[in-house]
C-alpha cells in the first residue's frame, strides 16, 4: 500500500478512536471505559495486522520465509524437470 494511504488511514483511525472515546465517555460515564478499551484494541490490532501483511516476505520472527519457499520451488522444478525428460 503506498505510505500516503498508511498515514491517512491510521490518522483517520486516532481521530475516530479519541472522538468516540470522548463522546462515549461523556454520554454513558466512565463505566463505559471498559468496553471502549476492547473496542479500541480490537480496531488498532486489525490495523496492526493489515500492516504486518504488507510486507509477508520479512526477516521477522512471524514472517513468511522466502529463502524457504524458493528452494522447495527450485527442487520441486528440477524433480519435474528429471521426471519430464525421457
Amino acid at each position: 500500500l503506498p505510505f500516503a494511504y498508511t498515514i491517512h488511514l491510521r490518522t483517520f483511525l486516532m481521530v475516530y478512536l479519541t472522538l468516540w472515546n470522548m463522546t462515549s465517555v461523556a454520554y454513558y460515564g466512565w463505566i463505559a471505559l471498559p468496553c471502549l478499551f476492547a473496542s479500541n484494541w480490537a480496531l488498532l490490532g486489525i490495523e496492526a495486522a493489515a500492516v504486518e501483511c504488507e510486507k509477508p516476505f520479512d526477516r521477522n520472527r512471524n514472517h513468511l520465509t522466502l529463502g524457504k519457499f524458493a528452494v522447495v520451488s527450485a527442487r520441486s522444478i528440477a524433480q519435474a524437470l528429471k521426471e519430464v525428460r525421457w
